[in-house]
């Protein structure tokens, strides 16, 4: 059996052992009010997938509402986070400043970001937006600031010397520099927002999935606060091993001693 069959039966027998031992702790508690077990909401889910839930949504209309939510707050994130790290990598005045206030967002904890954001702008999606780059936006400028003091100085005093304009700057020395950092930041940056956006619409946002686990937690059915659960973490790890590893394969294919395994 290769390396790379040896780790997907891993990853897959470590999978079929939490379940298993899911089933074991359902079985042992014997209530299904608090612990269903996975036979259970594996019909959950697909009755939830299947039929309309309150107020007539669709589960794919909470899905793409979430969905939505976190491309849009994740791509403002990183875009500011590389620019701000990209910056101070470039300028001391810059990197002096910032660094007096990144380690004060860094020790923010993420459940009040979220509190502050939502009191400041409401149960809407600004309150999201502002919660995801209070969070995320300082881990990314701090990955990119540490890729943009690695990055070779000689090559970019050649590229002045030659009278490379921003542009030309950006796409032939900075990006290719710093995209191993890049998607370093862009996988964190993922995996931290998504769990953002669903925490700020738990906290009353209107609609998407974190919405349906408060509403179903309100009525006290566990066994659909675990269907919406698993259904978004598979929705997240579809995308974060089918999508972005992917895209990280595709980008480091010319570094194959370089490459990531995801």
């Amino acid at each position: 059996m290769s390396e790379k069959a040896s780790a997907v039966s891993i990853r897959v027998g470590s999978i079929f052992v939490l379940v298993f031992i899911w089933y074991c702790a359902a079985v042992m508690m014997a209530d299904a009010e608090v612990l269903p077990g996975p036979f259970a909401i594996a019909t959950a889910i697909i009755g939830v997938l299947v039929e309309p839930g309150p107020e007539g949504r669709s589960a794919f209309f909470h899905l793409g509402i979430t969905l939505g939510r976190t491309f849009v707050t994740f791509g403002v994130a990183m875009l500011l986070g590389i620019a701000i790290g990209l910056a101070m990598g470039l300028r001391k005045t810059i990197e002096y400043s910032m660094m007096s206030l990144i380690p004060l967002a860094l020790t923010m904890p993420t459940i009040l970001m979220v509190f502050l954001a939502v009191m400041w702008f409401g149960f809407n999606e600004i309150g999201s937006l502002v919660a995801v780059v209070g969070v995320v936006t300082p881990y990314v400028a701090v990955n990119i600031f540490q890729g943009a003091q690695a990055m070779d100085k000689s090559v970019i005093d050649m590229a002045t010397v030659f009278r490379a304009d921003k542009k030309m700057m950006i796409r032939k020395v900075y990006v290719p520099q710093l995209l191993p950092y890049i998607f370093s930041a862009f996988r964190f940056a993922f995996g931290m927002t998504w769990k953002i956006v669903a925490l700020a619409e738990t906290f009353g946002i209107k609609y998407g999935i974190g919405y349906m686990f408060f509403f179903w937690f309100e009525q006290f059915n566990m066994e659909l606060v675990l269907a919406w659960i698993i259904m978004f973490v598979i929705l997240m790890l579809i995308l974060e091993h089918g999508v972005f590893a992917r895209l990280e394969h595709a980008a480091f294919k010319w570094r194959p001693a370089n490459k990531l395994q995801t």
